[in-house]
């Protein structure tokens, strides 16, 4: 697997609220990120960290998602009732650099696909989840420096179907 060049971020939450852990530690070994030229799913262990370029990661348990840095971590629960089942947020994470946005998708269907679109682009998002159904899915996208205006997050099904639209 290549690694793929992605921009470190200060955080901006949008859609969604999350718990900052600064310096927070995840276990398990780091494994590369996905090229983006893959559009199937990654599938994760319980608190294995993905490694997301620019020292920059994710990691998936049966009740989080976190996306962050050193610096601290944004962790969203994905069974707190938040974020009601069928529906999508988005984190995202930009600077002078680049932005990193990071879709949950937390629902019954199982998500293949994950598309950020805004200002006339669309991004096509690494889908990562957890084997069996855990009841959600999430994924990650960088893009050019400077937030889309009003992005719209898609999650799609392996038929094509829309499962979920924010």
């Amino acid at each position: 697997m290549s690694k793929r060049t992605l921009a470190p971020a200060a955080a901006l939450l949008l859609a969604v609220t999350g718990l900052l852990v600064p310096g927070a530690a995840h276990a398990a070994e780091a494994r590369p990120a996905v090229t983006a030229e893959s559009r199937s799913a990654v599938v994760v262990a319980p608190g294995e960290k993905l490694r997301l370029g620019r020292g920059y990661a994710m990691t998936l348990t049966r009740e989080e998602r976190c996306v962050g840095s050193a610096d601290g971590h944004i962790c969203k629960s994905v069974t707190d009732g938040n974020q009601p089942p069928g529906t999508v947020s988005l984190q995202s994470f930009g600077e002078e650099h680049g932005t990193l946005y990071s879709p949950l998708y937390i629902g019954p269907g199982r998500a293949a696909r994950m598309t950020v679109t805004g200002a006339g682009q669309t991004l096509e998002a690494q889908v990562v989840t957890l084997a069996g159904r855990p009841g959600y899915a999430t994924g990650y996208v960088w893009g050019a420096a400077g937030e889309l205006d009003e992005p719209t997050v898609t999650v799609y099904d392996a038929a094509g179907r829309v499962l979920a639209r924010y």
